[in-house]
This record gives C-alpha cells, structure tokens and sequence, in this order.
C-alpha cells in the first residue's frame, strides 16, 4: 500500500493537472466550430461565385455585352443551301411580325400601300449600289426592306432587318450605317414629295439615343414636316420592335435646278415608289414578294 505522503503527492499533481487538461480540452472544443464556420463560408462563396458564372455566360447583363460582346460567325456564301434557308426564314418571320400585322389591320390601312424597295431592279443594275447591293447577302441587309407608305406620301414605316456584318463595336451596328438608313428612307420620302420627284440630301442631323444591337429587326418611321417648292423638310427615327428609339433624325432634301434634265425612273424603281404618281398605288400593283438569295443559276 502506497504511503499517505506519496497519497498525498499524487492528490496535489492530479489537482494540479486537471485544470489543464480541461482548459486544453476546451480550446479543443472551440477552435473545432471556427475551422467549420470558415470552410461553410468559403464553400458557400465558391458555390455563389460558380453560380453567378454560370448565369452570366448564358445570360450575361446588357452592361457586359457592351464590354466583352460575343464574337459573330462571319456572313456566310450567298449561295450556300444555309445562306438560302436562313434567307427564307427570316422573310418568314418578317412576314409575321406583329409590328406588321399591327400596320396591315390598322383602321386606316386602306390610305396605306406596301413595297419592297430593290426587287424590282435586275440585279445587275443593283452591282454599284451600296444598300442594295455591297451591303445586301445574309448576315448584313438580308433582306429588301418592306415599306408601308401613305398614299399621299406624308409619312412611312420601314422595317428592315440588321445583321452582324454591319457593326462597328462587336454587337453593335455601326453608326454610320445606321445614318445611312435613315438618309435613304428619309431621301425617299422626301423625294416623292419634291415636284420633279428627285432630290440629294442638304442637311441630316442625327442623335443616336441608344446602341443599336445587329441581329434584329428594326423600324424606321418617317414624316414630311413640311414642304416648300424644291425643298423638304422630314424628321424620323430608327427604333426597335419594342419601340425603343434608338437613332433620332432631321434632314433636308433639295431638288437640284438640273432635275427636269435627269429620268427619275430607275431611282424610283429602286425606292419602291409607285409605278405612277398620278395614280393610287394598289395593294397587287405593289404586294410583297418573298426574299430569297439568288442561286448561281441566277
């Protein structure tokens, strides 16, 4: 049997000891919670991070497109069956349109007549125009724009659609096209309204009021504010299906003094003007006719 001094001398180390080993335990005990806290926080902000990533590249915010656009497959060949089949079916979805339908079934449709500007002029007359054709062939101006105009020529809507060969930031249509569609569409307007039914651009004052993304359809809507002997003054913008205005234009147009010496008719061919001004255009005379690429038989 053990001595009661050497009792004792076990009693005090033990006393001594168990302190220690409960305070160890203890920090043990606490330091174990603040290690899981730390891996649930930083697991919780990965899964966020790789969430976050993940919607933005399939639905990234309108800001980041602007930055880092997605980069465009370049115009395929005119005459490729995919060229020919995406041709056609983007007519197709022109043709339906509820914007279009909208303008179609207006109460006033019948002060209204329809064209399609460039389908009427042999093809290679069009070799030397720019919109109607260097700019023409799938992924840029696809298709001939559709025009729906006043019969008395006070104002029109232009639908048209815009690829992704025609920008200037990647995703975004340059803007010196879209001052060209508007100095076309406002150009004929105004010149059906001059008395010898020609006339060039004096003045076109633009305000681009939104960046206009490629690959849609856009509206352009036209009016005469007013008219004075060789001069006319017309205003317009360039919005998108929803409305938004994405380009704001004024323009003047003047009938050169040299007017009565030019023949107007193949410029008016190319406009989709009305075979004659003295008469009522018609919906047959004038009705749309589908867009399709030109084969290499063609």
């Amino acid at each position: 049997m053990l001595s009661s001094t050497l009792r004792s001398s076990l009693t005090r180390c033990a006393r001594r000891l168990s302190p220690r080993r409960f305070a160890s335990t203890s920090a043990e005990s606490s330091a174990k919670p603040g290690l899981t806290n730390s891996l649930k926080t930083a697991a919780f902000t990965t899964s966020v991070a790789v969430s976050a990533y993940t919607l933005g590249s399939l639905y990234p915010p309108e800001f980041a497109t602007y930055i880092t656009p997605r980069i465009a497959p370049p115009p395929p060949d005119p005459d490729h069956p995919s060229a020919i089949a995406y041709t056609e079916d983007l007519e197709n979805r022109l043709q339906n349109l509820p914007v279009l339908a909208d303008l179609r079934n207006k109460s006033d449709a019948s002060e209204w007549y329809e064209t399609r500007p460039y389908m009427a002029v042999p093809k290679e007359q069009l070799a030397n125009s720019l919109t109607g054709g260097a700019l023409r062939g799938p992924g840029k101006l696809t298709l001939p724009p559709l025009v729906r105009a006043r019969k008395d020529e006070s104002e029109a809507v232009v639908i048209t659609h815009l690829g992704t060969a025609l920008c200037g930031h990647e995703g975004i249509v340059h803007g010196g096209l879209l001052a060209t569609m508007l100095d076309e569409s406002l150009g004929r307007i105004s010149l059906l309204n001059l008395p010898d039914k020609i006339g060039v651009t004096a003045k076109l004052t633009l305000n681009y009021r939104a960046p206009t993304r490629a690959d849609q359809f856009v509206v352009i809507k036209t009016k005469v504010d007013e008219k004075a002997g060789r001069k006319v003054k017309v205003s317009g913008t360039i919005e998108d299906l929803n409305g938004t205005v994405l380009v704001e234009a004024s323009a003047l147009f003047v009938q050169p003094r040299y007017a009565k010496l030019l023949n107007p008719s193949k410029l008016h061919a190319r406009l989709g003007a009305p075979p004659d001004a003295s008469e009522p255009p018609t919906e047959a005379s004038l009705a749309p006719s589908p867009a399709v690429a030109p084969s290499k038989a063609s």
